[in-house]
């Protein structure tokens, strides 16, 4: 009898494992093909300021074409304090930074976004900080040149002003 019931509680978990799965499957979220040099240098920190919440960060890149329309290539998760990505550059891209906050007694939850237009230049690199601590959220991107080690940030450019790059 104890056999036959965790017969079918192992059925059940493994059922139940299937579904979450499949439904993590279809979340419409793709991983960003990171194949391109390694341009853009990214130093993470995220604190909820609450042992009852947790903070999760994540940036959406996206292609622009000529005629200033986006397509989503993928999200990279932001989950470790430092991490490389490459994105193409002389080529303007999207860059969607998500801070995804949760409660874990309660089912609130909040999303804040910082976008901004970027276009590496060959050669550069691109020094991005991205926080979220005690509810205040920062990302700053820096564009060096590592011939001469001149640095300088770039101030986040709109959507809206993609006819001017």
């Amino acid at each position: 009898m104890l056999e036959t019931v965790a017969c079918m509680m192992n059925r059940h978990v493994i059922v139940l494992l299937l579904a979450c799965s499949l439904v993590a499957g279809c979340s419409g979220i793709k991983t960003y093909q990171d194949t391109l040099y390694k341009n853009l240098h990214i130093k993470t920190e995220t604190d909820s300021g609450s042992m009852f919440s947790k903070v999760r960060a994540a940036v959406d890149i996206y292609r622009v074409d000529a005629d200033c329309k986006t397509e989503y290539e993928g999200t990279v998760q932001l989950n470790n304090p430092s991490l490389d990505v490459g994105i193409p550059s002389s080529r303007l891209s999207y860059l969607v930074f998500v801070f995804a906050r949760s409660g874990f007694l309660s089912s609130s939850s909040s999303t804040i976004t910082y976008n901004t237009l970027l276009k590496p230049r060959v050669g550069y690199n691109y020094d991005i900080t991205v926080s979220y601590v005690d509810d205040i959220y920062n990302v700053v991107i820096r564009e060096t040149d590592p011939r001469t080690k001149k640095s300088c940030e770039i101030e986040p450019k709109d959507l809206n002003d993609c006819g001017s790059f």
